[in-house]
């Protein structure tokens, strides 16, 4: 704190919020003013897949592991096709969740070019671990490509992301009490890259326990903002500035909290000016203790810092 200059005072203590002083023993002392940490956000903006729900990244790793693929190559290929390949035609909304797109995704896959790129990368690292010496490009036994089973594959992640995590989810519903009581001074909402499967299809069929269960979550939100339903996806700026427009007028960058498993998407949103939690898998736990003390509210996962 600064010293201003004394004045003789006979009052022992008197704070003025209006000019952020304080007045002790004859001494005005200038408090700083609120950090921006210290102000409570507006919106809470959520991802879905691997932070309201059990991570699809988890039915990948078990995928690879089970079928002797190198760990990764299934996750690498999708960024590597960005912004065209068969993923980001999903969850743009310009492919359905169909027999096209699995089989565009197998496609993908597929490119020998990409998977000895891959390979060779996977075998430096995997002997630069174990502390072997580094092999020259001629040295690599590059196998066949993989063969993925788009559609087993893609039936398991989104089996996996249809289950609320356990501890996420009871701290979401939580959120929702917290919301309907602040009379419009907490925002519950979701930001996430998704795909549009078709009609019946038995995830999204109200009458399985797959689809009560994204319906019991969609339920949740405030705001949803789906990239297959307004054509655009993360990282990309425009659905971030999308999403900033949508609870409110009145809502900035800065009153948003975002919430997210991938470092690259939590990238932009810093860059836009938001909060950001990073949830890293297996471990949920930890960012509902950071909602906690962002939000100074009690959601279940140790002692809230109000």
């Amino acid at each position: 704190m600064t010293t201003i200059k004394p004045q003789a005072t006979t009052q022992k203590s008197l704070w003025t919020k209006d000019n952020k002083t304080y007045r002790l023993f004859g001494t005005i002392l200038k408090m700083p003013a609120p950090k921006a940490s210290d102000k409570r956000p507006l919106v809470l903006l959520f991802d879905i897949g691997g932070v309201c729900v059990v991570s699809p990244f988890q039915a990948i790793l078990d995928y690879e592991h089970a079928n002797g693929i190198p760990l990764g190559y299934v996750n690498w290929t999708i960024s590597q096709t960005n912004p065209n390949g068969a993923w980001q035609r999903l969850e743009r909304g310009e492919l359905l969740t169909n027999k096209q797109f699995l089989d565009e995704w197998r496609e993908d896959m597929k490119d020998e070019k990409r998977w000895r790129t891959y390979y060779a990368k996977y075998l430096s690292e995997q002997r630069s671990k174990q502390g072997g010496v580094e092999p020259g490009v001629a040295d690599y036994g590059v196998p066949p490509v993989p063969h993925i089973d788009t559609e087993f594959l893609h039936l398991e992640m989104m089996s996996k992301a249809r289950k609320l995590d356990p501890y996420m989810g009871p701290a979401l519903k939580k959120l929702r009490q917290y919301a309907d009581q602040s009379e419009g001074k907490l925002i519950i909402g979701a930001l996430s890259n998704t795909s549009i499967f078709p009609p019946g299809h038995p995830l999204y069929d109200a009458t399985t326990q797959d689809g009560k269960a994204s319906k019991l979550l969609d339920g949740i939100f405030d705001v949803f903002v789906s990239s297959a339903h307004v054509g655009m996806r993360k990282p990309d700026e425009a659905i971030y500035k999308y999403a900033i427009r949508r609870p409110t007028d009145n809502v900035r960058a800065e009153d948003i909290v975002f919430i997210d498993d991938i470092g690259t998407n939590l990238k932009t949103a810093k860059g836009l000016g938001m909060g950001t939690i990073k949830v890293n898998l297996g471990k949920v736990d930890l960012a509902v203790k950071e909602l906690e003390e962002v939000t100074g509210l009690d959601l279940g996962g140790g002692k809230a810092k109000l």
